[in-house]
């Protein structure tokens, strides 16, 4: 079964979209509340930096930080529905920078400036293949034409 049929998240249109109205619905609270987040989960992972060194600070770092504030805000304003369409979308996003960050780790060290080149590349193609996999090619499978029935035996 597709995570997102486990999820309840078959309805609806599968493109990304920006809607920057959005925006008019947040408020001054909500964008302090993001920062907040960051910057703790930023300063905890410097004090777990200067603790374990700077190699597991780094990667303490790459947690992306305003992502449970965000996930709260649209939960709250938008319900749990949209929020985990939202969480769906950034733990593909994730995924990729993982192989952004194995490209890029050996690339510019071998590459230089090309091996970011390639790393930005390899999420790009990355990102969308799982879009396409998880997303887009499930919905597209359960198409009114696809479900269709012979008229006749």
């Amino acid at each position: 079964m597709n995570p997102l049929e486990r999820l309840g998240l078959v309805d609806g249109s599968p493109t990304p979209r920006l809607n920057l109205n959005a925006l008019k619905r947040q408020g001054p609270r909500d964008y302090l509340m993001r920062f907040a987040f960051g910057a703790v989960i930023a300063a905890v992972a410097a004090i777990a930096g200067l603790g374990v060194g700077d190699r597991m600070g780094g990667i303490l770092l790459a947690f992306p930080a305003i992502l449970p504030a965000s996930l709260t805000l649209i939960e709250r304003k938008e319900g749990r529905r949209v929020a985990a369409i939202d969480a769906m979308g950034a733990i593909l996003g994730s995924v990729a920078l993982i192989g952004f960050a194995m490209v890029a780790s050996w690339g510019l060290r071998h590459w230089s400036g090309v091996g970011l080149a390639a790393a930005a590349l390899v999420w790009v193609v990355l990102a969308s293949a799982l879009y396409v996999l998880i997303v887009w090619l499930p919905r597209r499978r359960k198409s009114p034409l696809a479900r269709a029935r012979p008229t006749s035996r």
